[in-house]
């Protein structure tokens, strides 16, 4: 929930200023806002030299079963791992110039620069190194001294042996220092160095834990003073500051104060204060809290949306999925990463919790579709009778056989036999037919296609009504909407002649559905009109009026939630059929791979369309959003997985 906040100034004497801050850091609820205009206080540099060694562990962090041992404290430690990496970084640099000089004179090979040196003294000679473009080389008639060593890529290399220093047209001369052989040592050498810096950095990368909790320590303390810094003084021998305090901690507040030289007093908040967000969850809600901040920060005076974005989160995904078999497999990683992380806690807890939840919400939706990895269940399987989506195509069949509408008449057209069936499996039956080798029952199939489609619209009404409902005390128009929705989805059917959930389920017939659609549909416009006129006034009211299309579209917007899961059903039973065809080991391979990318398509998919119905559809009516997050003065503790 999104807990209220008060503003109070805090005014006391100056010789309980430090225990006051104190106090208060250790209690975890107050907020200071700062009074002083003076300059921001600089992270100190130990704390700065431990991030910048945390940054680097990062990139070598791994699992050892051993705990980090040192006696070295953070800081030294930090220091050592910073050194290092900046040797480390020296030496690629040096590897990278090493490794282009090798490629400059690779050609000439390798031999002894102080003999080179010798000969030329002795036989008052200079020896030059040269090369040039291959196909210039190819036009021009090289000078007797000018030797051909060989070629690399469109280069060709050559040397000359002169008595004086010379140049050639169109030949670059290149010095070479160090022939290849010793650069190819210096190389191997330097790899070494790097190797040695490289396992101390990585054998170092456990104590990351260590470290993080030293910064804690120097950020607990760089805190600290910058609420003392914040705070003004009057007179000497007062301070002074303001605070953000929930409204469940005034009386906290009071008896935090209640030995110390302290007062608080509650003043009134400006319309220039940027009010904060305190979000204060537990259990489920604090899970759906970590969904919503994925987004953004709820507004300090919006409801709080996280119980309704986790509970709708996890509908949405098992809707997208739609298998049990696949919410199996994701409860058996969630069980995994329990066991495996059996102390875990803060976020990578709530992680696996979360897990858990959308797999036990897959697994409940697989088995109201009889969806099982892809395969075809039929009419006649035991399964079907735990099946909700069977149990509603099962009414809609006897909806149609005891009408004889157009629907069954259809029917009967293309399979005479559903003229005789008199229940709904008998109608199922009727409608066998063959596809590919395939046994399927057409109107089995269609019925449910038809009701899944159905649903993902019915929950899109839902959904969004209830977003109406959230904010209904801000804006009024979202009765006038509500009965739009309600109203579209009992009259649109009639331009189709389609029959609806409320149809065959027998809460409304059909003619009354339509009329009292139509009823509805207008009503509803006519007191969104009505309700804006008397907020808004003026022009505004039809302003309002234009966001029928926007609502229309939204609902509309939740049928991703069917064709993502047909989509995902039509792959699973594709992949199956392919193995079917592939043998023993080919199937295997098919089934293994198919069944795994499908699954990570539908984590994707389940992941981003769920949380995209709540962030974008839903949110757009009862969420106002960019909140900042209530950020107290408090000790911060470094969870350990």
């Amino acid at each position: 929930m999104i807990v209220k906040l008060a503003k109070y100034l805090i005014v006391g004497n100056q010789s309980d200023m430090d225990r006051f801050f104190v106090l208060a850091q250790r209690a975890g609820f107050i907020e200071f806002i700062g009074l002083s205009k003076k300059r921001a206080l600089e992270l100190p540099e130990d704390a700065k030299t431990i991030l910048s060694a945390i940054k680097i562990l990062r990139a070598h962090s791994s699992y050892s079963p051993t705990p980090f041992m040192t006696q070295l404290d953070p800081v030294p430690l930090a220091s050592e791992i910073v050194a290092w990496n900046e040797e480390l970084e020296r030496l690629c640099e040096q590897e990278r110039m090493l490794t282009l000089e090798m490629a400059r004179v690779q050609a000439f090979g390798h031999f002894s620069r102080s003999e080179l040196d010798g000969i030329e003294q002795e036989a008052k000679r200079v020896v030059q190194f040269f090369c040039m473009k291959s196909d210039l080389a190819r036009e021009m008639t090289l000078p007797p001294e000018v030797i051909y060593v060989g070629t690399e890529y469109d280069l060709d290399y050559f040397v000359s042996i002169n008595k004086e220093k010379t140049s050639y047209p169109k030949m670059i001369e290149i010095v070479i220092d160090k022939p290849v052989g010793e650069l190819r040592d210096l190389l191997h050498q330097l790899r070494m160095d790097k190797a040695s810096l490289e396992a101390k950095i990585h054998e170092s990368a456990p104590g990351m834990s260590y470290l993080q909790n030293g910064l804690l320590t120097y950020l607990n303390e760089y805190h600290l003073k910058m609420a003392k810094h914040d705070a003004i003084h009057p007179v000497s021998s007062l301070f002074a500051i303001e605070a953000w305090v929930p409204c469940t901690k005034i009386n906290a507040l009071h008896g935090l104060m209640s030995n110390l030289d302290v007062f608080a007093e509650e003043i009134e908040i400006e319309a220039r204060d940027k009010i904060p967000t305190c979000q204060e969850n537990k259990g489920a809600a604090k899970i759906g809290e970590d969904l919503v901040h994925v987004y953004d920060i709820p507004a300090w005076n919006d409801k709080d949306p996280s119980l309704w974005v986790l509970i709708f989160f996890a509908l949405f995904f098992a809707l997208i999925v739609s298998d049990a078999g696949y919410g199996l497999i994701y409860l058996l990683i969630g069980l995994f990463l329990k066991f495996k992380y059996k102390k875990a806690s803060g976020l990578l807890r709530r992680f696996i919790k979360l897990t858990m939840i959308l797999s036990v919400s897959c697994i409940i939706w697989g088995v109201a579709t009889a969806s099982f990895f892809g395969l075809e269940i039929g009419p006649t399987n035991p399964l079907r009778k735990i099946s909700f989506i069977d149990y509603l195509a099962s009414k809609k069949a006897v909806y149609h056989l005891r009408m004889q509408d157009d629907v069954y008449q259809e029917y009967v057209k293309q399979f005479p036999d559903v003229a005789g069936a008199e229940s709904a499996q008998a109608f199922f039956l009727a409608t066998q037919t063959t596809r590919e080798g395939k046994t399927i029952y057409q109107a089995q199939a269609d019925f449910a296609n038809d009701i899944l489609l159905e649903l993902a619209l019915f929950i899109g009404l839902v959904h969004i009504t209830l977003s109406f409902l959230r904010s209904i005390h801000r804006n009024w128009t979202g009765a006038g909407w509500i009965c739009f929705m309600v109203g579209g989805y009992l009259y649109f059917p009639s331009f189709l002649g389609a029959t609806s959930l409320v149809n065959f389920l027998g809460w409304v017939p059909k003619a009354v559905a339509y009329s009292l659609g139509a009823n509805l549909l207008y009503a509803g416009l006519g007191l969104v009109f009505v309700i804006a006129l008397l907020q808004k006034r003026k022009w505004g009211a039809l302003h309002e009026l234009t966001n029928a299309i926007q609502v229309f579209a939204d609902v509309l917007s939740y049928l991703r939630l069917y064709a993502l899961a047909l989509a995902g059903m039509i792959m699973a039973a594709t992949f199956n059929d392919l193995a079917v065809k592939a043998g023993i080991l080919g199937g295997i391979a098919i089934v293994l791979v198919g069944h795994a990318t499908n699954l990570s398509l539908t984590v994707m998919s389940g992941t981003i369309h769920g949380l995209r119905l709540n962030f974008l559809e839903w949110y757009h009516y009862s969420f106002e959003g960019g909140g900042r997050l209530f950020d107290p003065l408090r000790i911060r503790k470094h969870h350990r997985r």
